[in-house]
């Protein structure tokens, strides 16, 4: 059985200004493919709080660190997650490919609320 994948989500790297080299700004990504493969900026997701253990690998704070699980490939470290509906916001700090056989090719990533 495939993870549920219940939240519908953005994701946003970070870029350079096309008005000042300077500065930087998170950007939605849409390179993702959706259902028909068709290009889209929503990918769906799971998110769930993290173990302890994971909370202390990834150096976060407990209650502040994440799980994400989701299907979709290249979302990596550094890039924003924004869950629509509710606007929350986190950071990606790790990432993991799961393709074990028993289950669909899947990624689990590892949020903090905070930048880091």
């Amino acid at each position: 059985m495939p993870p549920i994948l219940d939240k519908t989500v953005f994701i946003s790297r970070f870029e350079k200004t096309s008005t000042d080299v300077d500065k930087e700004r998170y950007v939605t990504h849409s390179g993702y493919l959706g259902p028909g493969q068709i290009p889209t900026a929503a990918i769906k997701a799971n998110i769930q709080p993290s173990s302890a253990e994971t909370t202390v690998l990834v150096d976060g704070v407990f209650g502040k660190t994440f799980d994400m699980f989701t299907s979709a490939s290249g979302v990596v470290e550094g890039m924003k997650v924004t869950v629509s509906g509710t606007g929350a916001e986190y950071f990606v700090r790790g990432r993991q490919v799961h393709d074990n056989g028993i289950l669909p090719e899947h990624y689990e990533l590892v949020l903090t609320k905070d930048k880091r």
